[in-house]
């Protein structure tokens, strides 16, 4: 099971809450995911379909509380990617259907008393944190997804094609700028709550994304996500610690690699020093730190120093092996 998938089935066992949160979070899974169907005679019909059984089961007791229906749950296969099931819920009573609608705020009227659907985040629900969390909370079950942390962080929703179908107008031209709207509502909100969101338009859809992995936890807290925050958090702080201890070896690494090949160019020089000139030919404070070099090629400058006699601290020691590589260059030239 994905990561995703776990998050959804946790977040469906969560308890529901006041009435207005479960009106909250019905209102989010309808606006993210639900197709509003309208027939000829203007009879409407709501269908909740999606591929995570959890989201299906929440969606359906959601209803049966508020409402005490039993909504209708169709299960259908589908060959997206892989044969797999997708679950439809159905609530098909007209009157039960606009009654959701109008307390979901998803239909509203204007002053001539017609219907019309406004596919965003409702003012109502703005007003008191437990139900703008809840409402949130359903827009993630219904087009949410989240990757696996171990790999990278990344949160998205995704916008749905077609709010409303109709049997005699296709509404697939509007659903793009209803897309936009509905994601651009939760971004404000996201916004008021300091989480950093970006909004894109992606093949078909519109998506709202989260990339830092700040961003990502503070989402989890908000939906209620508890555990699975708390796994991303474990996964985090691993990941930190593992990329302190590569920094640290790479860091000790490079620095290995400059002391071996400082040391094999200092030895260079002495043997062309050697060669040319004679060691004991040098006055006595370098001719002791060629020898110590020669004996120690391994040795860091402060582990130089301290084998000479008496000890000479690093800048001391550095002083007498540039003066030795200035004489082994002077050495080169003639």
């Amino acid at each position: 099971m994905t990561f995703s998938a776990l998050l959804k089935k946790d977040l469906s066992r969560l308890p529901f809450g006041s009435k207005a949160a479960r009106q909250a979070e019905l209102s989010g899974i309808i606006g993210a995911v639900a197709t509003i169907i309208v027939d000829e005679a203007g009879e409407m019909a709501i269908s909740i379909k999606t591929e995570n059984p959890s989201v299906a089961a929440r969606s359906y007791q959601l209803i049966k509380k508020l409402y005490a229906i039993k909504a209708r749950i169709k299960i259908e296969k589908t060959k997206k990617f892989k044969e797999h099931r997708a679950y439809n819920v159905l609530i098909e009573d007209p009157k039960v259907v606009k009654r959701i609608l109008s307390d979901c705020e998803i239909l509203s009227f204007n002053h001539a008393g017609q219907a019309f659907f406004d596919n965003r985040m409702p003012e109502k629900f703005k007003k008191q944190p437990p139900q703008t969390k809840a409402y949130i909370r359903g827009a993630f079950l219904g087009c949410g997804s989240v990757s696996n942390p171990e790999k990278n962080y990344h949160l998205e929703l995704v916008g749905k094609k077609t709010p409303v179908q109709t049997k005699s107008n296709d509404r697939g031209a509007a659903a793009g700028t209803e897309q936009c709207t509905y994601l651009q509502s939760i971004k404000d909100i996201l916004n008021d709550f300091g989480i950093k969101s970006n909004l894109i338009h992606r093949k078909s859809h519109w998506v709202l994304y989260l990339k830092e992995g700040s961003s990502v936890a503070d989402f989890l807290n908000v939906i209620g996500a508890h555990r699975g925050l708390l796994e991303m958090e474990n996964i985090r702080i691993v990941k930190e610690m593992r990329n302190d201890v590569n920094r640290q070896v790479n860091c000790e690494t490079a620095n290995l690699n400059k002391t071996v090949a400082a040391a094999y160019d200092q030895a260079a020089d002495i043997l062309i020093i050697k060669e040319k000139l004679g060691l004991r030919n040098l006055p006595q404070n370098l001719y002791d730190i060629a020898e110590v070099r020669l004996n120690y090629p391994d040795a860091s400058i402060k582990e130089l120093g301290e084998r000479l006699d008496p000890p000479v601290g690093k800048s001391g020691v550095y002083h007498r092996l540039k003066k030795l590589s200035q004489i082994a260059e002077d050495l080169r030239q003639k």
